[in-house]
């Protein structure tokens, strides 16, 4: 037999009317009731009749979601999260990968200024969302990590400053002093923020910071491997490695092993975002872990809440935690001493 709200309600231990509330007008409810409403109808497999609400209030009930890509493990953990949040209040989501490029972005948010979604949570920072907003936002819009400072749409994010400034600090406690900085791709806000971060926490350190030390990853594997060998093939090399993100990171500590450099006895490497790549590196990757699942939950109740005319915060900043693993060491120098 199909789940009904009332099995919600009792699974979740409220009444019928509070279930309703907190599926559909989330806002109006306290979060440990939210969430408690949330796992219920996730637990017993309640579905919202999205066909019949959508006739009933004229909406799509339908939320698109603009990513880069698919193949980065940083975003398939993320896009899960919006899902089951959008479903528990009542959303299907289409996924569309842009790709980077201005054909699938502008094809893409065409979808939302057509009204054939309700909404969109972008994740790619470089989608020009400024373009369905316009001054004065009038199509519901919130971006998730990546902030766009031309463009006046909600975000959730973390402070990518201060993703650096943990990472540096962490590396000059175990002594080294030549830390490097491999960055992402910097036409987004998130690795200039991270970039700028590692100079400012190298300089309020009192650590030398040199321009051949900071590396354009362009936030692929591939790059990250480019950079790597170029700070390799240095008269001197870093002992250190800060990584704007968790995927370029194990690209660098495979170019290391593949010139017989061991990590982290001869150098030492610290990411960011905590991915499954890191997690399963060897040696597994000390990372700077960001709230993917929260932050694609905190995006879908924003968004729903623009959509559904409430005031939402204008910037959520989440915290970060840096999670110490097997790929950073002391010095050698430190170990000496």
């Amino acid at each position: 037999m199909r789940p009904t709200l009332s099995d919600v309600a009792k699974l979740a231990g409220v009444s019928v009317a509070t279930a309703s509330r907190a599926l559909s007008n989330p806002d109006l409810v306290a979060d440990g009731t939210r969430r408690a409403v949330r796992d219920a109808a996730a637990s017993c497999g309640y579905k919202i009749n999205l066909v019949a609400r959508s006739l009933r209030i004229q909406r799509t009930d339908t939320l698109l979601v603009l990513t880069p890509c698919i193949d980065n493990a940083f975003y398939p953990g993320l896009v899960r999260s919006i899902e089951d949040t959008a479903l528990a209040m009542g959303y299907a989501i289409i996924v569309g990968f842009t790709r980077k490029s201005e054909k699938y972005r502008e094809a893409y948010g065409e979808l939302l200024s057509a009204g054939r979604v309700d909404g969109m949570v972008v994740v790619d920072g470089g989608s020009g969302v400024e373009r369905f907003t316009g001054p004065q936002p009038d199509l519901p819009v919130v971006q998730v990590f990546d902030r766009i400072y031309d463009a006046p749409v909600p975000v959730v994010r973390v402070d990518d400053h201060h993703v650096a400034d943990l990472a540096v600090h962490q590396l000059a406690s175990m002594g080294h002093r030549r830390i490097a900085h491999i960055s992402g791709d910097v036409g987004q806000h998130s690795a200039r923020e991270r970039r700028d971060g590692y100079r400012a926490a190298m300089a309020k350190l009192g650590l030398p910071v040199e321009d051949h030390l900071v590396r354009n990853g362009t936030g692929h594997r591939d790059g990250g491997a480019e950079a790597m060998r170029q700070l390799l093939d240095m008269a001197q090399p870093p002992t250190a490695v800060f990584c704007a993100n968790d995927t370029m990171a194990c690209a660098a500590m495979d170019v290391c092993r593949d010139r017989g450099i061991h990590v982290p006895g001869d150098i030492s490497f610290i990411g960011a975002d905590g991915t499954p790549d890191g997690q399963h590196a060897y040696p597994s990757l000390t990372t700077v872990d960001v709230p993917r699942a929260e932050a694609g939950t905190r995006a879908v109740e924003k968004l729903v809440g623009l959509i559904r005319g409430q005031a939402v915060a204008p910037d959520t900043v989440l915290p970060v935690e840096l999670k110490l693993r097997g790929s950073c060491a002391p010095t050698r120098t430190a170990v000496a001493a």
